[in-house]
């Protein structure tokens, strides 16, 4: 995993689920209005901050116990002797930006009726987990989370959805490489590139995201500065 893409859509994670902390406004406006949260957003930018410790966190948010992580990302479990990457929040660099904790019952009333999903590699797929984990914390145990379709969350490839039963909504994971469409050239083309990157394109299957409340989406497959990605192959049009 690319710790630079791997820390932009960490980041990206973090504004979503304080996007719907902060906002005075439920996420979905089919319900009534949930309570207000005290904070300061004039002139805050939150997506400028960076990552600092936070040795005060006496406790993680979620265990590696969490059902809904794959076993390769229990990074504890897989021989992991360090803790270094826990215990760490975002600060954004504007002093009077309050950013609150994590609220995952709050974020589960805000979200009633709502659909969440996730789009993306390996990387998306690690965020859609984390997620799960931090709202089904929340919720008293035996609680009606499933998958939608009784797919088993082995399953790396294709589309996952978790449904929290008792709030109606679900939080779903769709597989892929590509956020834009990429086509085979002809047989007649030059044999050193096999398929275009269309960017002004989405793939069929993005039809399937379009009536998402909240989409996320991320991807650290990207073209080089010569436009190829080893070892696809691939040139951008």
């Amino acid at each position: 995993m690319h710790v630079r893409h791997a820390t932009i859509f960490s980041v990206l994670l973090v504004l979503f689920a304080l996007s719907v902390i902060v906002t005075q406004t439920p996420l979905f406006p089919t319900r009534s209005p949930p309570r207000r949260i005290n904070h300061v957003t004039g002139g805050c930018d939150y997506s400028d901050g960076k990552w600092v410790r936070d040795n005060t966190a006496a406790t993680t948010t979620y265990g590696e116990d969490c059902p809904f992580l794959d076993p390769g990302f229990r990074c504890v479990q897989n021989g992991r002797n360090d803790s270094s990457f826990r215990q760490w929040c975002w600060k954004p660099r504007h002093g009077s930006c309050h950013l609150p904790k994590f609220n995952a019952s709050d974020m589960l009333e805000r979200s009633r009726n709502g659909r969440i999903v996730f789009v993306g590699d390996s990387i998306g797929r690690n965020q859609w987990e984390s997620m799960l984990c931090m709202l089904a914390a929340a919720v008293p145990a035996g609680s009606r989370i499933k998958e939608k379709f009784g797919k088993p969350l082995s399953r790396h490839k294709g589309y996952l959805s978790m449904v929290f039963a008792d709030y109606n909504l679900s939080v779903e994971y769709y597989r892929a490489a590509m956020l834009v469409k990429v086509d085979r050239l002809p047989p007649t083309s030059d044999g050193a590139i096999k398929r275009a990157i269309r960017l002004d394109v989405v793939p069929r299957h993005a039809a399937c995201w379009a009536s998402a409340d909240v989409l996320v989406g991320g991807t650290c497959i990207r073209p080089s500065n010569q436009e190829t990605i080893s070892p696809w192959a691939i040139g951008s049009t």
